[in-house]
């Protein structure tokens, strides 16, 4: 049987200005915790998208608390007042881990497009006071333990020499001539140092939204500082990789979970027994990763990064994450 799991939705994390600040919650019913936590972060160029539907179910299925998040828009506010909510979200579950059954202490964070950069702007900014705000939970942590940044803009500059990005100069306030602090300070690049977190860096390379040349400056960066990144590359896959259609998206999945699990775990002792009978989601594998290294070409679970174990696929698991929009 499927794991069977609780939906809490429309919880209010903050506010920002006038804005009120909401997630939703998706997590295993059973409380074998504290469980490690991973917040969703949508896409939509800054300027559109919902929380729901979201591909948190297939994290929940594996026995992680899962939350996905609204943000103010460009529309509403620009950077960076994006950063300061997805912040804010961070600190929110800490403070409330005890109520949710999660560990303040193994917190992770993903998203696609416009929410893998902010994504990744949380796990490289630890450290940066002015990217904090003051929307809620004030005096607890914002950092995360570990990342996955999907098509995601890593440098604002950089991305400005090939393109002209309009939903990125909207939500920055200008281009790196008119803007040229924002367009650094919302650089996930800009802040890395060693104390960022490990970080699975997902990406296309046939994206013509957000080019793959983003994630390999992602992960070079990285690598001089002496972090973990592995940039598992999709070949011939554009910027809408969670399209099921798309051959590598199901063992993407696989390649994400894996991550989370080796980053974040262990589970609770009932989750151990689960992972390694039968019930995970279709394609899942449980695994320990290699020593990070440089880029992982798509290969299929189990031949890529991570060594996994095979497990049992359960007839019945949801197939909702794969009906997940890409935009």
């Amino acid at each position: 049987m499927p794991r069977a799991l609780i939906e809490e939705r429309d919880i209010r994390y903050g506010m920002g200005g006038d804005v009120p600040l909401l997630l939703d919650i998706l997590r295993p019913t059973d409380t074998t915790g504290p469980r490690p936590a991973v917040i969703y972060v949508h896409g939509g160029g800054w300027g559109n998208g919902e929380r729901w539907p979201n591909p948190n179910e297939l994290l929940a299925m594996a026995g992680f608390v899962t939350a996905s998040i609204s943000y103010r828009f460009r529309q509403q506010a620009i950077f960076p007042a994006q950063i300061h909510d997805v912040k804010a979200a961070i600190r929110f579950l800490r403070a409330n881990a005890e109520n949710y059954g999660l560990d303040p202490d193994r917190i992770g964070i993903w998203g696609h497009s416009a929410g893998g950069q902010l994504a990744a702007l949380a796990g490289t900014s630890g450290n940066v006071p002015g990217l904090e705000g003051e929307c809620g939970s004030a005096g607890y942590s914002s950092r995360v333990q570990a990342v996955v940044p999907i098509s995601a803009p890593a440098d604002f500059v950089r991305l400005a020499e090939i393109k002209v990005d309009v939903a990125a100069n909207e939500m920055l306030g200008g281009s790196p001539q008119d803007a040229p602090h924002n367009n650094r300070l919302a650089s996930p690049t800009t802040h890395i140092d060693h104390h960022a977190p490990p970080f699975l860096i997902v990406h296309g390379n046939a994206d013509d939204v957000v080019p793959f040349d983003q994630a390999t400056l992602l992960r070079d960066a990285l690598h001089r500082a002496g972090c973990d990144a592995t940039l598992l590359e999709l070949a011939d896959v554009d910027h809408d990789v969670f399209d099921p259609a798309i051959a590598p998206a199901g063992s993407m999945r696989d390649h994400i979970v894996s991550f989370f699990l080796a980053t974040l775990g262990p589970l609770g002792s009932a989750d151990q027994s689960l992972q390694a009978s039968t019930c995970l989601p279709e394609g899942t594998t449980v695994s320990s990763p290699l020593p990070i290294q440089d880029t992982v070409p798509f290969a299929p679970a189990g031949q890529g990064r991570f060594r996994a174990r095979s497990v049992q696929r359960c007839a019945g698991t949801s197939s909702a994450v794969n009906d997940f929009p890409a935009r």
